[in-house]
């Protein structure tokens, strides 16, 4: 038997179609162990997940903004369901395959669920890039089903796995819809340690789930380029001199004439290759803002009638003097308007002895720049702050900087090499990410992304939100998820530094929080069954999701113990209840649980309708919204019918595989 005899009906169709759509792109990557993504996420089975409240920080409200989770980030993103769909942009910093911190277990493509790690795969194994390449391929295909339409992808690479990550990319996302790849400056100066070339940059793919419905934002104007803009004239707006004049005298002739300056009584014309750039009437117009009328008059120069001050000598003539009474009114005039301040649009520069120029207003400009491919020390190049503790730059480049922004926060001996530094993080987000989006990264490390969007919000008062996803290093005994991931974010918030190896606030503390959640054990009607109160509230209120209230949907969870039945509220005030006190005990909701849940609304002064989960409902009226254990809640979770199959009926269910 093959590989083919397993596969479904559908899913051969599936995969025909994808070769024959490849075949008519042209190029696809091809390596051993290759197996269509898909096949592999329908093998994921979802995770419960436990809501850590000491490792939670911030007020209900704070901590639904954010998430961090603990656990394999592939189980994770299949058990973050109610988030498909609504991801603005993913970074990821994935391992680069450097023979010291990338990890593969073969029994992966037969069962993602396979709690081993792996080995670690040597930098000279053989097939490090096809493991790598297996590893990478269904975690980019849940991180694209993560993606708004208008989604962004940003995947950080060194040039180990580059190319093919490219081209993996290209053949998930479409290279239609490449935005671009970033080559971003890591080195200040160059290391004498390398036999060819020194490795002084790395790069971020840049992809759009459609780049149609994409958007990249402008770049914040620096101080440097605003302040070329100021009042020249008391004009309350800032300006710079800007050119009236457009390329094109070939295409235009009839915009290449001679206009006669009211200060000198000379003749100036485009420069050459130039044309005027507005229509002769509103130049009329412009003129004589500055005091005396013009008219049109043939010069004989080859060009259209020139616009010149009316009954005034030209300079090839006779009459044309200083003391000329024509000209001497016009300079007058002109001078007048000049010292009187706040001049025309269109201007003499040059206290009058330049050429007619237009303002340009710091208000019309573009507010901002567009992005380039590459991120230079000219973005980098300035001290990393972190409140209290700043470092000048230095040989070992921008990761070290994010290194050193890393032990400022949390202390040193974190084992962290290499940490992306901060401004390149913001800076992807600041472009990518609206100021109501949510931010996805998938291999979290040290939290980098999170501090990131707790401090854009604090500084441009954005609204963005993030969901981390870290498991650490178990197979060393370092959940790092809980003791640096965590650790720096709440640092974070509290204003919390290490200063001479001390931890104090000396920082401004971000109006912040997070959630922490850890998965648990797999997901199906046999595991929800048997799970006692709070670990089914668990359940409940991180597998909410009402899309009602998509941009905020959690649940305020109530202290436990308090009722019966009541254990959250949602943002307008509704009550949801769980008749259930444990596997071995009955969940029907009744008339008599029905009476209970009222008054316990009542006394919390909560609205209709009220939200219940129970087994078996054999009461129904119009405030209430039933929902049955376990079928809904699976729901939720994302659980995959197609190959899980389950049912509410009798205690004697059984999930079949």
């Amino acid at each position: 038997m093959n590989d083919f005899d397993k596969l479904s009906r559908e899913d051969l169709i599936r995969l025909l179609t994808e070769e024959r759509e490849s075949d008519e792109n042209g190029i696809r990557l091809r390596y051993p162990g290759q197996t269509p993504p898909w096949q592999i996420i329908r093998k994921v089975q979802p995770r419960s997940q436990k809501i850590e409240d000491k490792l939670s920080v911030g007020s209900v409200e704070d901590q639904a903004c954010n998430l961090l989770v603990e656990g394999e980030n592939l189980q994770a993103l299949v058990s973050l369901y109610k988030y498909r769909g609504q991801v603005d942009l993913v970074i990821a910093d994935p391992p680069y395959n450097t023979g010291q911190d990338f990890r593969y277990n073969d029994r992966w493509d037969e069962d993602p669920n396979d709690p081993d790690l792996g080995r670690l795969v040597p930098a000279d194994d053989g097939s490090r890039h096809s493991k790598w390449l297996r590893f990478m391929t269904p975690r980019l295909w849940m991180m694209k089903e993560m993606l708004r339409p208008g989604g962004v992808i940003a995947i950080c690479i060194d040039h180990r796995e580059m190319f093919r990550l490219g081209m993996m990319l290209d053949e998930m996302f479409g290279e239609a819809n490449r935005i671009g790849i970033i080559n971003w400056q890591k080195s200040y100066a160059p290391r004498n340690d390398h036999k060819h070339l020194s490795t002084a940059t790395e790069y971020v793919l840049i992809y759009a789930k459609d780049i149609d419905r994409s958007k990249t934002g402008l770049l914040a104007r620096t101080e440097a380029m605003d302040a070329r803009y100021f009042s020249r004239d008391g004009d309350p707006e800032p300006w710079k001199p800007g050119d009236l004049t457009a390329p094109g005298d070939s295409t235009h002739p009839g915009m290449v004439y001679a206009i006669q300056s009211p200060f000198t009584g000379q003749l100036h014309y485009p420069s050459k290759g130039r044309h005027w750039g507005s229509e002769k009437r509103r130049m009329k117009s412009w003129l004589e803002q500055w005091g005396s009328s013009y008219v049109e008059r043939d010069l004989g120069d080859g060009h259209p009638k020139a616009l010149v001050i009316k009954s005034a000598p030209l300079p090839h003539e006779r009459e044309f003097a200083d003391d000329n009474r024509v000209l001497k009114k016009a300079r007058e005039t002109a001078r007048s308007v000049m010292d009187r301040g706040n001049w025309p649009a269109a201007h003499w520069r040059d206290d009058g002895l330049g050429t007619f120029g237009l303002k340009k207003y710091l208000k019309e400009v573009k507010q901002g720049i567009v992005p380039t491919t590459y991120w230079s020390d000219d973005d980098y190049d300035q001290p990393f702050e972190m409140g209290a503790t700043s470092w000048p730059h230095a040989a070992s480049g921008h990761s070290q900087a994010g290194v050193n922004e890393l032990s400022a926060i949390v202390g040193k001996g974190h084992g962290f090499e290499t940490v992306k530094p901060m401004r390149l993080i913001k800076k992807i987000i600041q472009i990518w990410c609206p100021p109501k989006g949510i931010v996805l990264d998938p291999f979290a490390g040290s939290g980098t992304t999170g501090h990131a969007v707790m401090e854009l919000n604090d500084e441009a008062g954005t609204d963005r939100r993030f969901v981390l996803i870290e498991q650490g290093r178990p197979e060393k005994g370092d959940a790092y998820a809980r003791s640096l991931t965590q650790k720096r974010l709440q640092h974070a918030i509290e204003g919390k530094r290490v200063v001479d190896g001390k931890l104090g606030v000396v920082a401004k503390p971000l109006a912040s929080g997070f959630r922490f959640q850890k998965l648990m054990a797999k997901v199906d009607a046999k595991a929800v069954l048997a799970l006692e109160r709070e670990e089914m509230i668990d359940l409940l209120l991180t597998s909410h999701w009402d899309q009602a209230e998509r941009s905020a949907s959690h649940l305020h969870r109530l202290p436990a113990g308090t009722h019966n039945h009541l254990f959250a509220k949602n943002s307008r005030g509704e009550g949801y209840f769980l008749v259930w006190s444990g596997p071995e005990n009955p969940s029907v909701l009744n008339r008599e649980a029905f009476r209970s849940i009222v008054k316990e609304a009542e006394a919390e002064r909560l609205s209709s309708p009220f939200h219940v989960y129970a087994r078996i409902s054999t009461y129904g009226g119009p405030n209430v919204e039933f929902y049955q254990i376990p079928n809904r809640i699976l729901e939720k979770l994302g659980f995959n019918e197609a190959l899980h199959t389950y049912s509410a009926g009798d205690d004697n269910y059984e999930a079949r595989a």
